[in-house]
């Protein structure tokens, strides 16, 4: 299967190591906060690899590399999407650690003082947790199964029949759009939908999943929030030898290639053999999802929803043991992530060098380069890199399902059945963490598309952002906007989209809603590379078998060199405009895929002709509506309807504007001052006579948000650096 006995003795023993850490920790944890919050006890170093360890998962190295791999260096924005959101995690940590709660379900308990409320926040959570998991469990099951294929001699009939398609595909997509005929263009549609697979594996994908999380959950099971920061610590360096130990091995193989050795040269190898425009960092409009269109959408749609995500209350701040340490942790973790995130679009970038039209499936490219490259090494370095792939994903998922438990414990159960014991409640928890962690198994061999997956987790959280961002900055936002804007949201974005066709199955025939983009012939002009050389020799070729055939319809190609201009056509495959995972071929008919996104319609009745739009502007027009009808709904509703108690509201802002101190009684008492004259900070807020709660900036505030800024200058400026090494 591609593995050694050395390389499974590492598997086993890193997977025994996380087991004991969390199983000895279980003798620390005497009640909720410990189990949940570690005792609010962490300082700096632990908070920065708890922030970086949850925040980065297995689906973004391996989707980076994967986008990268497809559309060269704007894959980046893959992960970096969230670059220009992080110089505002200074102020978000603070709030969390103000907060002075256990879970984000108590913000809305308090608030808006509804239990009810809490409770569906709570269920959502589960759901934000599922689908986030499920990401990470398709990224680490493709990468495992990419690491053990099998061999062509080993394939059943049917699957060389599937493979046999496959690389008709390929060879009609690398080929000149323009020197394709009639009948191949056709079959290159048909193709397209049928999608057949290149790649076949000892292992099964669902198999995978399965025994992923399973290790997942004996490890996080016992030993709460302690065990989670103890292990991120290991598990973050590991994540670093993720992403770093590709790229050597990828560029000695690169410039070996060439005839040369060294990595300098095989920087400059790579640019000789891949086209220009994949060191682009924004796409063409017609070749890449990441335009600047599209990237500013993604980043409105992650800075509105990043104060929901609800593990960002435990890792963001609320277990640190003072607000500096909250800051940096959240902040630093996060820029540690942005710079590694330039070694993931490296990788990338060397696989696509080395592996260009060789993998049947994009999201693969990662254990495929790992097998190629860390395999004939040996030394259990292929067991170093599944050990990897696992820290990065328990990683996170360790701290989503603690998460999931204490909101379904605090805010659901604790509300339905008081009066418990500690003890009934930490298992109460345990339970609700192995459901979300089954939930996020299924979702993922549902799914099992890892950059669709993502894009539906990054939408989630705007069910309840507005809830928070208006009742953090206005006094005035009332329970029933509350109500009326989770429950327009969750049912206009996510119920009906997945209830439709449930309801209506015709739908998912009709041919009104099985319309694609249609994408225009994109003629280029640039300086041929080595691929490009390459590539037009297997189209001369074609075109003389074509042509012994009687079936050439073009003039034949003529050869390249290196180094001339040339001009290449394309045509980028249509994308689905009403049907998430797109069209695909079933018994002979066409059926949509996945969810139905009503708003396209709503587009296509105001008059927009969506078939002439760019792939990733249909992708951009589902988001403007889910930023600003949440917000919209919360103003109108909010002005219309009863304030909340003002006794409740100047408790809540008094006691958040209070700072915390290192010593819990000290910091105790400091509230209950607060409490008792809540107009204490009256004299931090820049309107004190409104009901708008905008404070005045601090030195401490000024000087970290530059510095966040001056961090996502240097990581941008380290990406067009690094690129451009070797050109």
């Amino acid at each position: 299967m591609g593995l050694t006995a050395l390389d499974l003795l590492v598997i086993l023993l890193y997977t025994l190591l996380m087991i004991a850490i969390g199983w000895l920790s279980m003798r620390l944890i005497k009640d909720q906060e410990d189990y949940f919050m570690g005792g609010r006890s962490f300082g700096k170093l632990l908070q920065v690899f708890a922030m970086f360890g949850s925040g980065t998962s297995t689906e973004e190295p391996v989707g980076v590399a994967r986008n990268t791999f497809v559309g060269g260096l704007s894959g980046i924005w893959t992960s970096l999407n969230y670059l220009f959101v992080t110089p505002f995690y200074w102020f978000i940590g603070v709030w969390y650690r103000r907060f002075r709660m256990l879970t984000l379900g108590d913000f809305f308990a308090e608030r808006y003082q509804s239990n009810s409320l809490a409770a569906v926040y709570a269920l959502f959570s589960i759901l934000f947790f599922v689908t986030w998991l499920s990401v990470s469990f398709s990224a680490a099951s493709k990468t495992i199964v990419a690491l053990t294929p099998k061999p062509a001699g080993e394939l059943s009939a049917a699957e060389n029949r599937e493979r046999r398609l496959y690389l008709r595909l390929q060879e009609l997509e690398n080929a000149d759009y323009a020197l394709l005929g009639g009948p191949e263009r056709e079959e290159l549609a048909g193709l397209r939908e049928t999608a057949p697979r290149g790649s076949f594996s000892y292992l099964g994908g669902a198999e995978t999943i399965v025994f992923i999380g399973l290790v997942v959950l004996v490890y996080s099971w016992a030993g709460g929030l302690k065990a989670a920061y103890f292990a991120d610590f290991i598990q973050g360096l590991f994540i670093i030898f993720l992403s770093g130990i590709l790229i050597p091995f990828g560029l000695q193989r690169i410039a070996a290639s060439g005839g040369s050795e060294g990595l300098f040269e095989g920087f400059r190898i790579m640019h000789q053999k891949v086209p220009q425009e994949f060191f682009d960092i924004l796409g063409s409009p017609l070749a890449s999802d990441f335009t600047w269109y599209y990237l500013l959408a993604v980043t409105l749609v992650n800075l509105v929803g990043i104060v929901v995500m609800p593990h960002l209350i435990v890792v963001g701040g609320g277990s640190a043991k003072d607000e500096l340490t909250a800051r940096v942790g959240i902040m630093a973790g996060h820029f540690i992530k942005r710079f590694l995130t330039i070694l993931w679009t490296l990788t990338g970038l060397v696989a696509l060098t080395l592996y260009a039209g060789q993998l049947a499936d994009p999201d693969m490219a990662w254990g495929h380069m790992a097998l190629q490259l860390l395999g004939p090494v040996g030394c259990g370095l292929l067991g170093l890199m599944v050990c990897a792939i696992m820290a990065a994903l328990m990683s996170t998922a360790s701290c989503y399902i603690l998460t999931a438990g204490s909101l379904i414990v605090r805010n659901v159960y604790h509300w339905i059945s008081p009066d418990r014991s500690e003890r009934h409640y930490l298992l109460a928890g345990r339970v609700a963490s192995a459901l979300v962690i089954v939930g996020g198994i299924l979702f993922s061999i549902y799914y099992y598309d890892v950059f669709g997956q993502l894009k539906v987790a990054w939408e989630l959280p705007l069910i309840f952002a507005a809830t928070v961002w208006t009742a953090m900055f206005w006094r005035r936002a009332t329970r029933a906007a509350a109500w009326a804007s989770v429950i327009l949201t969750a049912v206009l974005f996510f119920i009906l989209p997945a209830l439709l066709p449930v309801a209506i199955p015709s739908l998912r025939t009709d041919e009104r809603y099985l319309a694609l983009t249609r994408t225009r012939e994109v003629v280029r002009h640039y300086e041929a590379r080595e691929l490009d050389v390459i590539q037009r020799q297997g189209e001369i070729e074609r075109w003389e078998k074509l042509d012994s055939q009687g079936l050439a319809h073009t003039e034949k190609p003529r050869l390249l060199t290196i180094g001339e201009t040339i001009e290449v056509t394309t045509k980028p495959a249509g994308r689905s405009i009403y049907w998430t995972q797109g069209i695909a071929q079933v018994d002979g008919r066409r059926v949509g895929q996945g969810f139905f996104n009503p708003e396209m319609v709503l587009y296509d009745r105001l008059g927009l002709d969506l078939s002439e739009m760019a792939n990733p502007m249909i992708e951009t027009l589902r988001l403007p509506l889910r930023i600003v009808l949440p917000i919209l709904i919360m103003v109108l509703v909010s002005l219309v309807t009863r304030p909340v108690d003002r006794e409740v509201l100047l408790r809540f802002y008094a006691r958040n504007r209070t700072p915390v101190q290192l010593d819990p009684e000290a910091d105790r008492l400091e509230v209950e001052r607060s409490y008792a004259n809540p107009h204490r900070y009256d004299h931090e807020r820049l309107l004190p006579a409104s009901e708008f709660e905008f404070t005045r900036w601090t030195r401490e505030d000024l000087v970290g948000f530059l510095l966040g800024i001056l961090g996502t200058i240097l990581v941008i400026g380290a990406t067009l650096f690094v690129a451009g090494i070797g050109a």
